[in-house]
C-alpha cells in the first residue's frame, strides 16, 4: 500500500472519529432524554438527560427492558419496534418511587441498510419543561415586583412587608381587598421574589369562567370528555403552572362543587383530568384573591370552611385607596408620568385639583384612578390639564360638602330626582370612558374589558345600551 493511500485512509479515519465524537456529544448533552433500544426493547444507550429523568445511571439501565422504567403501558413503542412506525408526542406517566413523572415521549425506528428494523431511539421530555416553554411564549410570566408598588402609606407598607415575608415561604397566600386595589400586582410581586420566580405565573379569574367549565379550565380534560372537548384533550391551569405559581382571582366566586376538587388538589399535590383516571403530580404554589369577606361567605354557606383554612395560611389585607389618601396624589403623578404626551396640570390649578382628588372616595380604587388620568390626558389634548377635565363625579365632591340653606333655597329636589340625576351622570361618564378606551385600544374589546375590570359580554351589552358604534 502506497504512502499516499495510507495517508488518505488515516485522514478519512480521523474524520470519521471526529464526526462520531460530535454525534456522541450531541446525543449525550441534548436537553431531552434520549434512549436507544434494540429490537427487543432492551436499553443499549441512554444520554445524560435520560439518566436524570429516570434516576438511573447508564450502567444500571444497560441490558434491561424498557418497560422496567417506562411501565408496561408502552403500546406505541412496541408497535414501532414491530412495524417501524414512528410516533410523536405521546403523553406518558412514568412510575416512580415517590410519585409518577408526567412526560411526553416520541420514538423513531432504526433500520439497517437492508431496511430491517434493528431497534429505535426514544425521546423523553418532562411535561413540566414543555409547559415552561409554552408559558414563556404565551406571556404566562410575572411582570411586577415589589418595586412597582407605589406608596408612601404606612398601612400599604405593612402589607408589602407581610407580602415580602410570604415570598420567602412556600405556604398558600390569601389576598383580600376591594376591586382595583392591586391584588394581582401583589401576587406577581410575591412570585417574582420567591424561589419559583423562574417558573410560570398563571392567573385565573374564577368569576369570569362559566361554572360548568371551571373544572376543565383548572384540571384539564381528555379528548371526548364532554361535548366540544378538543381532540386529544387539554392540560389545565394547574399543569401549566407546575413549577411556578397559580393565581386564583375572585376565589369567592368558585362554585361549591369545584371547591371540593380544589381542596383535594391542594392536599394531594396531584390532579386528575376530567374524563381520565390517571393521577398527574403537580408542583404549584397557590395564591388566591377575593374582594369578598371570605369568612362571611363561609358562615353564609357559600364557601367551604376546610378550603378557607387551607388557603388562609398567610392573609394579606390590601387597604382601599380612600383609607390611604396620602397615596392619591403620588399615584396620580406616577400614572401621569407614564403618558409621554401629557402636559400635566396647570400650576395655578394644581392645588385645587389635588383637593378634588383627595376628597373623592375612589370606589374603583387604583384602577379607577389610572383610568381618570388617561381620560383627563385624552380630554386635555395638547393643552395643560385643568380642573374642568376632572370627571363630574369628582368635581362634585367639594361642592356637595358646602352646607346649603334649605329654607332659602327654592330649587329643592326630591331624593328620587337627585338619585336619577346622579345615575344619568354616571352613565354619561361610563359611556365616555368606553368610547375613549375603544379608541385607545384600537377597537380591541378584550383590552377594554380588562381595563375596566369586567367581562367582554358586559362591554358589548353596554355598547348596545349606549348606542356606541365600534
Amino acid at each position: 500500500m502506497s504512502d499516499s493511500v495510507q495517508h488518505q485512509l488515516q485522514m478519512e479515519n480521523e474524520r470519521l472519529q471526529y464526526i462520531n465524537s460530535i454525534y456522541n456529544n450531541i446525543f449525550m448533552h441534548m436537553p431531552d432524554g434520549a434512549i436507544i433500544v434494540d429490537q427487543k426493547g432492551n436499553i443499549t444507550e441512554a444520554n445524560l438527560a435520560a439518566q436524570v429523568i429516570l434516576g438511573q445511571s447508564l450502567q444500571e439501565m444497560q441490558g434491561k427492558h424498557l418497560s422496567e422504567y417506562l411501565g408496561i403501558d408502552i403500546p406505541h413503542t412496541r408497535t414501532m419496534l414491530e412495524t417501524g412506525q414512528s410516533y410523536r408526542d405521546v403523553e406518558l406517566l412514568i412510575p416512580g418511587l415517590e410519585h409518577n413523572l408526567h412526560a411526553v415521549i416520541s420514538g423513531i425506528a432504526v433500520r439497517n441498510r437492508e431496511g430491517i428494523i434493528r431497534g429505535g431511539v426514544l425521546f423523553l421530555s418532562p411535561i413540566e419543561n414543555i409547559h415552561l416553554l409554552v408559558n414563556r411564549f404565551s406571556g404566562a410570566r410575572a411582570r411586577y415586583s415589589f418595586q412597582d408598588i407605589i406608596t408612601i402609606s404606612h398601612s400599604m407598607k405593612e402589607a408589602i412587608h407581610l407580602a415580602e415575608m410570604a415570598a420567602s415561604s412556600v405556604s398558600n397566600v390569601l389576598l383580600e381587598g376591594e376591586s382595583g386595589t392591586g391584588k394581582e400586582v401583589f401576587a406577581q410581586a410575591i412570585h417574582s421574589e420567591s424561589q419559583r420566580s423562574n417558573g410560570p405565573f398563571v392567573a385565573v379569574n374564577c368569576g369570569a369562567i362559566p361554572r360548568e367549565l371551571i373544572g376543565s379550565e383548572l384540571f384539564g380534560y381528555t379528548g371526548g370528555a364532554f361535548t366540544g372537548a378538543r381532540k386529544g384533550g387539554s392540560p389545565g391551569k394547574f399543569e401549566l403552572a407546575s413549577g411556578g405559581t397559580l393565581f386564583l382571582d375572585e376565589i369567592g366566586d368558585m362554585p361549591l362543587e369545584q371547591q371540593v376538587n380544589l381542596l383535594r388538589v391542594l392536599q394531594e399535590k396531584s390532579i386528575t383530568r376530567i374524563g381520565d383516571s390517571r393521577i398527574i403530580p403537580v408542583d404549584v404554589r397557590v395564591i388566591c384573591a377575593t374582594n369578598k369577606n371570605l369568612w362571611q361567605e363561609v358562615e353564609a354557606g357559600n364557601f367551604r370552611a376546610d378550603l378557607y383554612y387551607r388557603l388562609n395560611v398567610i392573609n394579606i389585607d390590601i387597604p382601599p385607596l380612600r383609607e390611604r389618601k396620602e397615596d392619591i396624589v403620588v399615584l396620580f403623578n406616577y400614572f401621569l408620568s407614564k403618558i409621554p404626551i401629557s402636559k400635566g396640570p396647570r400650576e395655578e390649578e394644581r392645588e385645587t385639583m389635588e383637593k378634588f382628588l383627595i376628597q373623592y372616595s375612589w370606589p374603583g380604587n387604583i384602577r379607577e384612578l389610572q383610568n381618570v388620568v388617561e381620560r383627563m390626558v385624552h380630554l386635555a389634548g395638547s393643552l395643560p390639564m385643568g380642573v374642568n377635565h376632572l370627571p363630574p363625579e369628582i368635581r362634585r365632591t367639594l361642592t356637595e360638602e358646602i352646607p346649603i340653606n334649605t329654607a332659602a333655597d327654592s330649587s329643592d329636589i326630591s331624593i328620587y330626582e337627585a338619585r336619577r340625576k346622579q345615575k344619568k351622570l354616571m352613565q354619561e361618564q361610563e359611556r365616555e370612558m368606553i368610547i375613549y378606551l375603544i379608541d385607545h385600544f384600537a377597537g380591541n374589546i378584550s383590552r377594554v374589558a380588562r381595563e375596566m375590570g369586567v367581562n367582554r359580554s358586559t362591554i358589548y351589552r353596554k355598547m348596545k345600551i349606549y348606542k356606541i358604534q365600534q
